[in-house]
């Protein structure tokens, strides 16, 4: 499988921009010429400052995947398998597509993550988790990975980062109407497809697209795990999207989009067990230019997230999470920097079986920040304050410096504070496992506070960046003897991350080392969480044909089994992955990919009596409208 390597080498005499992420080295796989490398050096990002900020300039460590690499890498593919190939990414997985996948940012648990799509928050409000799951890869425009904390952006649960998810548009096509299509058949009775139609045409744009996939998949349990059932496991999921939008003039713009994806994935808790799971979010925004220096967005937006589980060993039940925003933000462009300001507020409801004694908040907030450079220097400065329903005020902020020490050579300083409310299920859930998984409504947040210091190096096709960081989290929430409860003392989550890219005449080589030293505020490791882990992807494109292959390293990692009473500690081996492709062009229009996942079919957990797909092998068709 080609990795995700993402900058393009700067066309012949130019310099690299050292404020350029490393994290933009595979363009260079899909385009080679001088025009396409300068228009890639201006290519913007939005996550990282909550404004429209050149990737070369933001002082975050962010990383692009853009529509061309997910074509690449995504098929069988989900999207948690895909993110996990970027520095900075483990991952935890409970089976094979469909089942609940867990990305950890920098060793931070899942709460600690923030999903948002089309800037709109996307997961449960009752374990505080990314719905991963059952997100659609195939209607998928670019993501956005914003690692270290960003409290002081989008308050809650974004400890460790920010993945932010940006749907298909119309908008940019210049033709009032392009299709596209595609099939894929491959392993473990693989099949999906998806259809899309797009343009734009007197100020409208619309895109529509449609994907389906099925699998019979692998039994998601082993003999390690108490509820093993030898059967495959199938995963079905039918995804619908929708954007339109209209430009009154040049300065404003209305835009609407939509998202559903309905899917269904067996279990191995009973005789046809299995999990409904529908998702869905949409968002209306009105943008525009108020003052020459003045932009102002308003925009309403809305998720939903339910799980219902039917023909369980212990009982059906139903989860589901609506949450919606109101948003108003604004940037005003002066001599110091851009400015942001807003305020937002966030209504989060939930119904489940567990019956809370409380089932819905709000939490209204007021934002304000300023990022700019002169000469060398370069800064960001953000604050935040949260009035939380339950739990009352909280301010997050950020600091960030930037110094260019010399041409190509750039060295960067951050500080922040984060928090986490905690989740409907650490106050109120009643658990069938034992007390100690139960909710506790007398929990506070979680508080946490990261320091962070870098260097970014370019010279000609080459780009590398060394950096360094320690997030230390109070009030941890964990479970404890009677209940979930808030651990005392300090979780500590440091580590470091070296990358280094080459692109140059075709090829793309990009590696990444991350280790990570995490320590719970009792001395345990979190579990699942790998001490090392590296990545090594090499691509060629030989006119027509573009060939790839790729390494990833996972070390060793602590875990639990609990098969037997009480549970006892485990240790997960490390592995190593391979994967290879190979794509020909036979059009413009027309193109076939292979591509061979898992090449030694290595058999690995990413979780303790959970297992994961061997060998692997995809034909992927494509037609796409020029």
């Amino acid at each position: 499988m080609q990795n995700l390597n993402f900058s393009c080498a700067s066309p012949a005499g130019a310099r690299l921009p050292v404020h350029f992420s490393l994290a933009a080295i595979a363009c260079a796989v899909f385009t080679h010429t001088a025009m396409a490398q300068e228009a890639a050096l201006q290519e913007t990002v939005v996550t990282a400052t909550r404004t429209e900020s050149r990737l070369d300039a933001t002082l975050a460590d962010v990383t692009v995947i853009t529509r061309a690499q997910l074509d690449a890498v995504g098929p069988g593919r989900s999207v948690a398998e895909v993110l996990q190939r970027l520095a900075g990414v483990q991952l935890s997985s409970y089976g094979g597509r469909g089942h609940m996948q867990t990305v950890f940012l920098r060793g931070a648990g899942s709460s600690h993550t923030l999903l948002l799509v089309d800037g709109v928050r996307y997961g449960s409000a009752t374990t505080a988790a990314p719905a991963l799951a059952n997100l659609p890869l195939e209607l998928i425009e670019r993501i956005e990975v914003v690692k270290g904390p960003a409290s002081a952006l989008y308050g809650s649960e974004a400890v460790g980062g920010v993945i932010q998810v940006f749907t298909k548009r119309g908008q940019g096509t210049g033709k009032p109407l392009l299709g596209n299509a595609e099939i894929t058949l491959g392993d473990y009775g693989h099949k999906s497809g998806a259809v899309g139609l797009r343009g734009e045409q007197n100020g409208f744009d619309y895109q529509l697209n449609l994907s389906r996939v099925t699998e019979h998949g692998i039994s998601a349990t082993n003999a390690n795990d108490g509820g093993y059932d030898p059967d495959r496991d199938a995963f079905d999921q039918t995804a619908a999207q929708v954007a339109v939008g209209y430009a009154f003039n040049a300065d404003w713009r209305v835009q609407a989009q939509w998202m559903q994806s309905r899917g269904t994935v067996f279990l191995d808790s009973g005789p046809g067990s299995h999990d409904d799971l529908r998702t869905e979010v949409g968002r209306v925004q009105l943008q525009g230019q108020v003052l020459p220096r003045w932009r102002s967005t308003v925009s309403v937006g809305e998720s939903t997230d339910k799980q219902i589980g039917l023909q369980q060993a212990w009982g059906d039940y139903h989860f589901t999470t609506r949450q919606t925003e109101y948003k108003w933000d604004n940037t005003i462009a002066t001599p110091l920097g851009m400015v942001l300001a807003g305020v937002e507020r966030l209504e989060q409801k939930v119904d489940t079986s567990n019956h809370y004694a409380v089932n819905k908040r709000t939490v209204d907030a007021v934002f304000a920040g300023l990022n700019g450079s002169v000469g060398r220097h370069s800064w960001q400065v953000n604050v935040r304050n949260d009035d939380n329903s339950q739990f009352g005020d909280f301010t997050t902020y950020g600091l960030s410096y930037g110094l260019e020490l010399v041409p190509g050579l750039r060295a960067y300083a951050a500080h922040g504070k984060s928090m986490r409310a905690p989740s409907f299920n650490d106050l109120y859930y009643v658990s069938a496992w034992g007390p100690q998984y139960s909710g506790n409504p007398n929990l506070q947040p979680e508080k946490g506070k990261n320091n962070e210091i870098g260097l970014q190096w370019s010279q000609g096709p080459h780009s590398a960046k060394l950096l360094h960081f320690d997030n230390k989290i109070q009030n941890l929430i964990a479970s404890g003897t009677t209940s979930m409860t808030n651990v005392a003392g300090t979780t500590r989550l440091k580590g470091w991350t070296v990358e280094y890219g080459f692109a140059y005449q075709g090829w793309a080589v990009a590696a990444a080392y991350d280790y990570l030293d995490a320590k719970q505020a009792d001395g345990q490791t979190p579990v699942r969480r790998a001490k090392h882990q590296a990545s090594l992807t090499v691509d060629k494109q030989l006119g027509a044909w573009r060939l790839g292959t790729s390494l990833l390293h996972v070390g060793s990692r602590k875990d639990t089994d609990f098969k037997p009473w009480p549970a006892v500690p485990v240790t997960l081996p490390a592995y190593t992955t391979a994967d290879v492709y190979a794509q020909y062009q036979f059009t413009p229009e027309w193109s076939l990919q292979a591509r061979i996942a898992n090449l030694g079919n290595v058999r690995y957990e990413t979780a303790y009596g959970y297992n994961q797909l061997g060998r692997a092998g995809y034909l992927t068709l494509k037609w796409a409208m020029r």
